[in-house]
């Protein structure tokens, strides 16, 4: 059996610091996180976008392949 031990000021210094990087940015709306991306996108070339095009379909195979091994 596990004992859980909780340190107050500990936890209480970790949740005051998470506020104040989170009241330090500036919270960005969906369309303007879209409007970045679509900035960001239309300065890659044809070559720029196939690559990372390729290297995404690796990334979603691997993560499917590992999803199912271990779910075997």
């Amino acid at each position: 059996m596990m004992n859980a031990v909780c340190n107050t000021e500990v936890l209480e210094s970790r949740i005051a610091s998470q506020n104040e990087n989170t009241c330090e940015k500036p919270q960005l709306s969906d369309a303007e996180i879209m409007r970045r991306v679509r900035d960001i996108r239309s300065n890659w070339s044809l070559s720029e976008r196939k690559a990372r095009r390729e290297e995404a379909d690796r990334r979603f195979q691997n993560l499917v392949d590992t999803l199912f091994a271990e779910a075997a």
